[in-house]
Formats: C-alpha cells, structure tokens, sequence
C-alpha cells in the first residue's frame, strides 16, 4: 500500500490476511486472533478496504493521463 492512507494497523492485518495474502485466513481465525465476532472482522475489513480504495483514487486523480500529457506539449 504505496498511497497515502490513513490505516489502522488492525486494519491493515486484517485486509493484508484476507486480500493480499496467497492462502487467505478466514474471518473466524481472525476473530478468535483479535477476540471479536467474524462480522466485525468483515466490517474492519470493509472499511479498510474502502480506505485504500478511496486513497488510490485520490492519487489517480492527481497522475496526469497520457492524453492530458500530449495536450499539454502541443
């Protein structure tokens, strides 16, 4: 996660487990690792993921396109 985003680090162990890892953990290890229910486990995950999400569009917003590019050396 190169963009700027404001991750917690519960957050980022939990959305590393679940989406980035080769052989996921389930949301009941995860539960019993963090001692909460698996729907809050989903929940932390959501809402990481909507933070990335939201932060790697932020950045796309501001990389200038090819096309933008080429209008710009004419």
């Amino acid at each position: 996660m190169t963009t700027s985003c404001r991750i917690r680090q519960r957050e980022r162990r939990i959305f590393e487990a679940r989406l980035l890892a080769d052989d996921p953990i389930t949301l009941e290890d995860l539960a019993v690792e963090f001692n909460v229910s698996r729907e809050r486990v989903r929940q932390i995950e959501t809402r990481a993921f909507e933070k990335v999400r939201h932060a790697a569009q932020k950045h796309f917003r501001k990389t200038p396109t090819p096309a933008g590019l080429w209008a710009q050396h004419q």
